[in-house]
């Protein structure tokens, strides 16, 4: 027989990798994000939800605007399963379009104002949005397609006169379900053409639930600061206003600066923020981050983490939580975690386990799982998959 075909592991062990370290199983609510985050505004209506410069939005305000702007596009016959794109500059409008296309019913694709023209109009071109917001900052950068301008006098006129209500099933086009799609996220393209991942209502509540459970949202303050063209852009955003977490946003421009990144966390006594390590390293490097809060929560993800910067977090931060995420855009980011803790061994730091509802399994040529210590490829499969 094709030695490939030999059984190498014992029914014990084939059960400890396929069963026991996937025991992921957990209760989420069967709900659409629209439903939970409704659900935060009824709870606290006047406690806020946005920072942005000078602007502020309380749960109410965030609602109420998201709503109008939701009845509008639900009469212009935007439904489930259709897509509305979103190219707004980093601001309280981005967050408020965000939440009406939601609300809507739709999926957002966001198209980042920063991107390259020609990627831009890829983007639409492949996904055929069925109407794209714009402001008049970035109006000029689209080519084609229905815009709707919301800076525009007769825009602001016409949602003023909409219903500032939630949206309800019966208003909608079709009912919105969990396994809708929420929005869709273009991967980066570095292993060949960019591919639209149309992830599900059910993925992302499955994500920021467990982000509920294991990250301070409430009552935290969190940095939002990374492109909405990554998921990383939405979980910032999300996963705050579904547990009454304030959110700070940073334009582009100060979501690449650490000195000024660090300065606002110690001013603004933000606890979480998702970095990229060689953010981190730059947040860690020098006398910039002593004031910042004493528990802080970090999430390195996007790109492996080295253990000199996971010593240095800890040494820094002794009362402090790093986490490592690992996932991909597939399979609605972030499906494995680690809590990286004070260690002595010069080793990389692992990705972790799968969070609730996931299964991760490393498999050989034959999809087979291989023996502990053996490499092979990993597979993710559970509640997060993408369509």
């Amino acid at each position: 027989q094709p030695i490939g075909s030999i059984e190498l592991l014992e029914d014990q062990e084939r059960h400890q990798i396929l069963v026991e370290w996937n025991d992921t199983s957990h209760p989420v609510p069967e709900a659409t994000l629209p439903e939970l985050f409704e659900a935060q505004v009824t709870a606290s209506p006047d406690a806020v939800a946005l920072v942005f410069e000078e602007q502020k939005l309380t749960y109410q305000e965030l609602n109420a605007r998201a709503n109008q702007l939701a009845h509008h596009l639900i009469g212009l016959g935007v439904g489930p399963e259709d897509i509305v794109a979103l190219c707004l500059p980093r601001s309280l409008e981005m967050v408020i379009g965000l939440m009406a296309i939601l609300k809507s019913g739709a999926a957002y694709l966001p198209l980042d104002p920063d991107y390259p023209s020609d990627r831009l109009a890829f983007m639409i071109d492949d996904a055929k949005p069925v109407c794209t917001l714009v402001s008049e900052q970035t109006k000029p950068l689209l080519k084609g397609g229905a815009l709707l301008d919301l800076n525009a006098p007769e825009t602001i006129d016409l949602l003023q006169k909409c219903k500032d209500t939630n949206p309800t099933n019966k208003e909608r086009v079709q009912p919105l379900t969990s396994a809708n799609p929420a929005y869709v996220i273009y991967t980066s393209g570095s292993t060949g053409r960019p591919k639209g991942v149309a992830g599900l209502h059910f993925g992302l509540v499955n994500r920021l639930s467990w982000g509920g459970k294991n990250i301070r949202y409430r009552a935290h303050r969190s940095l939002a600061k990374s492109s909405m063209n990554f998921i990383d852009g939405s979980t910032e955003l999300m996963g705050p206003l579904l547990h009454q977490g304030e959110v700070l946003i940073l334009n582009s421009l100060q979501s690449r600066d650490p000195v000024y990144i660090a300065r606002l966390a110690s001013e603004e006594g933000i606890v979480n923020m998702t970095l990229v390590p060689g953010l981190m390293a730059s947040l860690l490097d020098g006398v910039v981050v002593q004031n910042i809060a004493e528990s802080p929560v970090w999430i390195s993800s996007g790109e492996p983490i080295n253990w000199a910067q996971q010593k240095q977090f800890n040494n820094q931060f002794p009362n402090g939580t790093l986490y490592n995420f690992y996932g991909m855009t597939e399979a609605t980011g972030d499906s494995l975690f680690n809590l990286l803790k004070p260690s002595p061994h010069v080793l990389p730091p692992p990705i972790g386990r799968p969070i609730w509802n996931t299964q991760v399994y490393v498999l050989d040529d034959w999809l087979r799982p291989v023996p502990v210590g053996v490499r092979g490829e990993l597979y993710i499969a559970g509640a997060g998959l993408a369509r």
